[in-house]
């Protein structure tokens, strides 16, 4: 009995010992399955990490060279340079007075200033588009073969709005560094602004002619007769002024043959002649 106990318990252990050796070894083999699963996960994600990174030196990966021409690089054009300044105007050219010499429809420029008490200004001819130009010459009288002593402003038929008279004779002496002489020839030429002011305009108290619209204070002539000296009509002159100029006509025998004389109106305030044939009638301001 006690035998067949002993054999029984000796049998139990010979099956125990390797159905436990075996559960040993299926344990290790699980623990290394798992082991091996996760280390590829862990490599497997540390690759992808890898390839996704950028790259240490942060370079771009170089791409594939283009194969598109270079562009051409146009250069930007200059700036325009600016207009050359015009040039001062110079001494006229012409050495004699000829009726060539600012005739009609020319333009002047002025080559020197006016000295006051001491010498007008000196103009020139110049084209009329020029920027210089200043003043047109509307007309002029003929170039007579000496001088006279009969004042420049006196001598030639201005039209009324003209704005200044220039005695040529002397004019041209000063553009060619000379002085006039007796016995040099004679002309006058009648000039307008080309632009503002235009004191030959009526009422404007300026200019060598009296128009209509002008007006004046009363004055003597040398020779006797009553006479007028031109004033701003707004009074804004050292002078105020008494009349102004309605009418003006050709002197009685200046009049056309056939032809009946004109006069001044009935009342009429005052009349005299303008000393270049024509007569001009006033009214009081």
């Amino acid at each position: 009995m006690i035998r067949t106990e002993i054999g029984t318990r000796l049998r139990r252990r010979s099956l125990a010992a390797p159905t436990a050796l075996l559960a040993g070894v299926l344990l290790l083999a699980g623990c290394s399955s798992n082991g091996s699963s996760q280390s590829g996960a862990t490599a497997t994600a540390a690759a992808t990490t890898a390839s996704t990174a950028p790259s240490p030196t942060g370079t771009p990966a170089p791409t594939a060279p283009s194969t598109a021409p270079p562009a051409t690089t146009v250069p930007s054009p200059l700036p325009s340079a600016p207009p050359p300044a015009p040039p001062a105007p110079t001494a006229s050219t012409a050495t004699e007075l000829t009726d060539d010499y600012l005739a009609a429809g020319q333009c002047v420029a002025v080559i020197t200033d006016a000295i006051i008490d001491i010498s007008p200004a000196t103009y020139g001819p110049v084209p009329c588009e020029s920027r210089t130009a200043v003043a047109q010459v509307t007309s002029r009288t003929r170039t007579a073969p000496a001088r006279s002593h009969v004042p420049a402003a006196r001598r030639p038929a201005c039209k009324d709005d003209t704005d200044f008279v220039l005695d040529l004779g002397p004019n041209l002496a000063r553009a060619n560094g000379g002085t006039v002489r007796p016995y040099d020839p004679e002309a006058y030429a009648c000039l307008r602004n080309l632009k503002a002011p235009h004191p030959g305009d009526p009422g404007q108290g300026g200019g060598p002619m009296i128009g209509v619209g002008d007006c004046i204070v009363r004055t003597t002539a040398a020779d006797g007769e009553p006479s007028g000296r031109e004033v701003k009509c707004d009074a804004t002159g050292p002078s105020k002024p008494q009349y102004k100029i309605v009418k003006k006509f050709l002197e009685p025998f200046l009049t056309p043959r056939g032809s009946t004389p004109d006069t001044c109106a009935p009342g009429t305030a005052y009349e005299f002649s303008d000393g270049l044939g024509r007569r001009a009638c006033a009214d009081w301001v």
